[in-house]
């Protein structure tokens, strides 16, 4: 008996088990720590969808109108909830994955707020804030009872640096070959929803380009794509759209092309005649003769209907100030070799040079040289001979843009834009604003970034 009391034989074990005891401890308590980890991951993951679905609602929500009317909050908390965050009782959101019954003493909040200022910055922002609280275990031995995991994101409307003066409408913006792009002060923006929104095709390119947005996306030349912000939130605004509406009063909804719109045909057939109160008509498959040159007065409309076409060396001088609204259906042809060249009037035309229907959109013709409601396509520069200065609209044409165009400034304090349903630069096009200030009648367009 007393060689066992003496015997050494087993101690070591003995030892190791006394000390492997806090050791368990430690890695148990290190593994609970662990899932505190695993949970703030997912409550910043809750955080961030609600902070960015929030700000994204907020950005529809002030481009009215927007589709979607729920509020920011709700939007939010939807978001959260399809992360398996929710506020208690609140787990009917469309797409929610939270648990209508959580363990025991486990809770969750989702607090949503919207903010005018972040970290000194004034602007448009959402706050999303997610917590869960849960009861604490072998963490008791730290005094602690429960443990509160929280989690918060914050989301930023923001607008791009420059606005656009060119907008796709409908369709892509399109570049290929090697254009020459020098727009510093303005962007270029498509509201054409497919992949190929904005689309480069050729590497010899250069862009000098305030902007390049697509509520699409972006294919060809990774490193122009690469500049471009793609899958906007929100189209851009089209400050001309009142225009089709006066334009479908004055047509009709489906006129049969090409249209005259109620207008008499101008006479004498040989000259170029606006539109007045006193000779409301339409210039009607109007053709120039091969030396013609035709100087048009200042402020004029002109409507045209069918094709104008210039032949020889005919040519169109609009440099004092008019607009050519193309009816639906019209042509321009200048295969011939004839020239247009035409520029925005500085100030709205008068009541008198307008028909009824577009009077109350006179403000919109303000340094718009041609309203084109045709669907025809337009092409501008190269052997087209088309030189236009001011606004372009063409929201049904696609217009392709070749040799040395140049939309210029439309006047004091403007821009000069092109709003067509695609557009496209091809060849070794020159696309020039460098003299137009940061200014058009184009809205910036917005995105969503987090912040935090």
């Amino acid at each position: 008996m007393r060689s066992l009391l003496h015997s050494r034989r087993g101690s070591a074990a003995f030892a190791t088990v006394l000390a492997l005891l806090p050791l368990i401890g430690v890695v148990a308590l290190g593994g609970e720590a662990g899932s505190w980890y695993v949970t703030k991951q997912h409550a910043q993951n809750a955080a961030d969808a609600a902070a960015v679905s929030g700000a994204m609602q907020q950005l529809c929500l002030s481009n009215a109108p927007c589709a979607v009317t729920q509020t920011v909050d709700y939007r939010a908390k939807q978001a959260a909830a399809a992360n398996t965050f929710c506020n208690a009782g609140s787990t009917s959101y469309p797409g929610s994955l939270c648990s209508t019954s959580l363990p025991a003493g486990v809770s969750q909040t989702v607090q949503i707020a919207s903010l005018t200022s972040w970290n000194g910055t004034a602007g448009t922002y959402v706050q999303a804030t997610v917590t869960q609280q849960q009861p604490a275990y072998l963490a008791q031995v730290l005094g602690l009872t429960t443990v509160t995991i929280p989690a918060t994101a914050v989301a930023s409307v923001k607008s791009v640096l420059f606005p656009p003066c060119v907008l796709s409408l409908t369709g892509s913006i399109s570049f290929q070959g090697s254009p020459n792009i020098d727009a510093p002060n303005c962007g270029m923006a498509s509201n054409d929803p497919a992949k190929d929104a904005i689309n480069f095709t050729g590497g010899g390119m250069s862009m000098n380009l305030g902007s390049l947005s697509s509520v699409g996306g972006c294919t060809g030349t990774v490193s122009f794509c690469n500049t471009a912000l793609t899958y906007m939130p929100a189209p851009t605004k089209n400050p001309f759209s009142d225009l089709d509406s006066a334009i479908t009063t004055l047509c009709g909804a489906s006129p049969t092309l090409p249209a005259k719109c109620g207008l008499a045909k101008c006479t004498p057939a040989t000259v170029l005649t606006p539109y007045t109160a006193a000779k409301p008509c339409t210039n009607d498959n109007f053709k120039t003769k091969g030396t013609d040159a035709f100087t048009l007065a200042a402020g004029g409309v002109y409507f045209i209907s069918g094709t104008l076409t210039l032949t020889g060396g005919s040519s169109i001088n609009g440099t004092a100030g008019v607009t050519f609204i193309l009816l639906p259906g019209a042509t321009i042809d200048t295969k011939g070799g004839g020239t247009l060249t035409l520029a925005g009037p500085s100030t709205a035309p008068s009541a008198s040079s307008l028909p009824s229907a577009l009077q109350s959109s006179a403000s919109l013709l303000q340094y718009m040289a041609m309203y084109d409601a045709s669907a025809e396509p337009v092409q501008f520069g190269g052997t087209s001979n088309i030189n236009l200065t001011g606004n372009i609209y063409a929201p049904n044409a696609a217009v392709t843009f070749q040799g040395d165009p140049r939309i210029a400034v439309g006047g004091t304090g403007s821009c000069g834009q092109l709003i067509a349903a695609s557009v496209s630069f091809n060849g070794n096009a020159t696309f020039d604003t460098t003299g137009c200030p940061s200014q058009t009648r184009l809205p910036k367009a917005q995105y969503v970034q987090l912040v935090q």
